[in-house]
């Protein structure tokens, strides 16, 4: 009986494991179909670099158009492969608790990288970076969803935020974590609505400073964390 269900459950990852593959190859196919659509409308000469102005300022051969694609694709499938099997080189062994959350993290990711590929292809093709606004507005929102799952990431070398006080106590990791999440979520979000009502340029350094604050907060609250356990113990 036990020997059944075991093979069942087997069966059941297996099965996942699949789908979720056909959504990534899904996702990384969909520049590729998008570049083959607009193949015959390009002309052979392609902006290959974009001025602060959004203006082309580098140009080069049609070919060079396909570098992009490649590079974003290997680089998904790579981010895809090792967060899917993180758990069997973490020296924590989290493996039941941390796979999912590195699935829906990696999943994001191919998402993210997929529309900024996207992005990049249209802007070619158009000859200038238009709608850089709404691609502020999605790394917003990018920031809001690893946000809301940061809280649910368990102790690892590899995702979070990786800290010596973080990774030398379980305690630190999960108010520092919780602590993030809420930042991040939110920072996201503003950064989000901000992008809508800000110029692209200017909402660039915002969107910078926002995110240093998301990061430099929560590295002080660990430390300060540590610290105050640190002086509780010695008591």
């Amino acid at each position: 009986m036990v020997y059944a269900i075991q093979i069942e459950k087997e069966i059941i990852m297996k099965k996942q494991a699949l789908i979720r593959w056909g959504f990534v190859l899904v996702v990384v196919s969909i520049p590729w179909i998008y570049l083959a659509i607009m193949w015959n409308s390009l002309p052979e000469t392609i902006p290959v670099h974009f001025g602060v102005s959004g203006k082309p300022d580098r140009y080069g051969s049609r070919i060079e158009i396909l570098f992009g694609p490649a590079i974003f694709t290997i680089i998904s499938l790579l981010i895809y492969l090792i967060l899917t099997n993180i758990y069997k080189l973490d020296p924590k062994r989290y493996a039941p608790k941390l796979s999912g959350v590195a699935v829906k993290i990696a999943m994001a990711v191919i998402v993210f990288l997929s529309v900024i590929c996207l992005f990049v292809l249209h802007w070619t093709l158009k000859q200038h970076t238009i709608g850089l606004n709404f691609f502020l507005v999605m790394m917003g929102l990018f920031f809001a969803y690893i946000g809301n799952l940061m809280h649910t990431i368990k102790p690892n070398y590899f995702i979070g935020m990786r800290l010596p006080w973080t990774l030398e106590s379980e305690e630190n990791w999960k108010a520092t974590h919780l602590l993030s999440g809420k930042i991040w979520f939110g920072g996201g979000i503003l950064i989000a609505i901000t992008a809508l009502f800000i110029t692209p340029i200017i909402m660039f350094f915002i969107m910078l400073g926002i995110v240093l604050i998301m990061v430099i907060i929560p590295v002080i609250y660990s430390y300060r964390f540590f610290k105050k356990k640190r002086a509780h113990n010695s008591n």
